[in-house]
């Protein structure tokens, strides 16, 4: 699933808009990063393919007529390779893996991707990362220290829901706007900025593709 498909020029400015308006209410600094999965399954193309082995052994009293045993081995082998090459489905690999190994895979490439995109680093502390991961259909929302300190991860769950849902609609882009949205009205609560001081933006707005 290529990032790129989803996100037109038009779209990335839509997403771009959204991190302004919110950041415009407080003193947060949001983030908006994409990625197009956040791991490699290396198990799956062996789960996949051991599955569709044992489905062609299986099938063989079925055929009992037409492949004799020294065909066999190649009927698995050839079943297997086409279960290997079939785990590259997103759904199907998927379905081979499990939710806490995606879950993990997921929250371990946010936080790499909070390191990577400087959310460290702000003066307050008040970074906030919205991450997509296309290939899992999952998302995070993730704050520095002095966001986290007040909110913790139950704050940002609407957020995250509405991210997962726009990707999996097939429109990204739209759950995006929406998810930073909905971090922006909780920062603007939590974190408002003091009237008449001027937006502070220490951060990239643009919506970041990485791979």
């Amino acid at each position: 699933m290529k990032v790129d498909r989803f996100f037109s020029p038009e779209a990335r400015e839509r997403v771009k808009e959204a991190v302004r308006a919110a950041e415009a209410r407080s003193t947060g600094q949001i983030v908006p990063v994409v990625v197009e999965r956040s791991a490699r399954y290396e198990a799956a193309p062996w789960a996949s393919g051991v599955l569709f082995a044992a489905l062609a052994t299986a099938a063989v009293p079925l055929f009992a007529d037409r492949i004799s045993l020294l065909e066999l081995p190649l009927l698995q082998l050839a079943a297997g390779v086409l279960g290997a090459l079939f785990a590259r489905v997103p759904a199907w690999e998927r379905l081979l893996t499990s939710r806490r190994t995606q879950d993990v895979a997921v929250r371990e490439r946010a936080e790499q991707a909070f390191l990577e995109h400087g959310l460290y680093r702000t003066v307050h502390g008040t970074g906030v990362l919205v991450m997509a991961s296309l290939r899992e259909r999952r998302a995070v929302v993730m704050g520095d220290a002095g966001i986290h300190a007040k909110m913790g991860d139950e704050e940002w769950r609407r957020a995250v829901e509405a991210l997962v849902a726009g990707i999996g609609r097939g429109a990204p882009a739209e759950g995006f706007a929406e998810a930073i949205g909905l971090v922006g009205a909780k920062l603007a609560e939590h974190f408002p900025r003091p009237p008449g001081e001027a937006a502070a933006n220490e951060l990239p707005d643009d919506l970041s593709l990485d791979r």
